[in-house]
């Protein structure tokens, strides 16, 4: 019954969400501590955590409705797992996202639920298809690509081995120059569309890190662009507190910034390991824009891959 008023608690107050203005820095707070409530075993504490974090947005991130359903999985919770699968459909997200693929879950594709979403994923295809497969910024992001790494490969396979000839000089000035004309499309592409996201068809930031169709923007390093869109992004919930983090740490060593505010991981600085005045600075940094502190965040990593290993294992047995 506790579980029962928690699932309508929480199709309440997410309705009540869309009037309310947006900051998603609190919701990272309370889904970091719905984590460490899961690793900790303690999955009515987690439920709670998410109950508090969902009713505060408008869009529940696809990695926290997964984790969300695991913990409702765990407990054995129907109610919660199909309210988690109406989610997916009021964002229009494949049920497949969230429920996970192992065989003691499979259950769930044999409900009335499961095939209702079948259903309305296949009445609803054409938006499913323009969000995921004809997506436009998708296709900007990778015709910049293209140009992108072409004037970097120019100038890898040359002008790092003679980095003072002409020709070096030359491709240098290509680069700039495609640059600067991407910037002015991502601009442009932005203020259309938005800063890409999965709410338009991109589950997942690491690319923008990690390179992908959104590789581009890893090398748009204004800092105006910065410190304005990406920020903006972040607190709408666009960009991972963890892809934020590295973007800033990225362009902190290019403009060659020595301050300790724009660092969020433990690293040498100088060729000095950290002290613990310095690592306490630099938890403050990740909880402020919403992330694990570093052992909480190494904690929820090996907890994770336990867990993944033992789900492993009782595969190997189930077949």
């Amino acid at each position: 019954m506790k579980h029962l008023l928690l699932c309508i608690g929480l199709g309440f107050l997410f309705g009540n969400a869309e009037s309310q203005e947006v900051n998603y820095i609190p919701y990272y707070r309370l889904i970091n501590k719905a984590k460490i409530a899961m690793c900790q075993q303690n999955y009515d504490s987690a439920l709670t955590y998410y109950d508090r974090a969902f009713a505060m947005v408008d869009y529940i991130l696809i990695d926290d409705l997964r984790d969300f359903t695991e913990c409702a999985i765990t407990l054995n919770d129907d109610n919660l797992v199909y309210f988690a699968m109406r989610q997916c459909n009021l964002q229009t997200i494949p049920v497949t996202f969230i429920i996970p693929s192992f065989s003691v879950y499979k259950k769930y594709n044999n409900t009335k639920q499961w095939n209702d979403c079948m259903v309305y994923e296949k009445q609803n295809q054409d938006i499913y298809m323009a969000k995921y497969n004809n997506n436009p910024v998708k296709k900007i992001l990778d015709s910049l690509e293209v140009s992108d790494q072409a004037v970097r490969n120019n100038w890898t396979r040359y002008c790092r081995t003679f980095p003072k000839s002409k020709l070096s000089k030359k491709r240098k000035r290509e680069w700039t120059i495609v640059d600067s004309c991407n910037r002015l499309v991502l601009d442009e592409m932005i203020q259309k569309y938005g800063f890409p996201n999965e709410r338009t068809g991109f589950p997942n930031d690491y690319h923008f890190i990690h390179g992908g169709s959104g590789i581009v923007l890893v090398h748009y390093d204004d800092t105006n662009f910065f410190r304005n869109i990406e920020y903006k992004a972040l607190l709408e919930g666009k960009l991972s507190p963890s892809c934020y983090a590295s973007r800033v740490e990225r362009i902190a060593s290019i403009y060659k910034w020595d301050k300790l505010q724009h660092t969020y991981s433990y690293s040498k600085r100088k060729g000095k390991k950290m002290s613990p005045q310095e690592k306490e600075q630099v938890d403050k940094n990740r909880y402020e824009i919403g992330m694990l502190s570093v052992a909480e965040e190494k904690m929820i990593i090996q907890w994770n891959n336990q867990e993944f290993q033992k789900r492993k294992a009782k595969e190997k047995q189930n077949k």
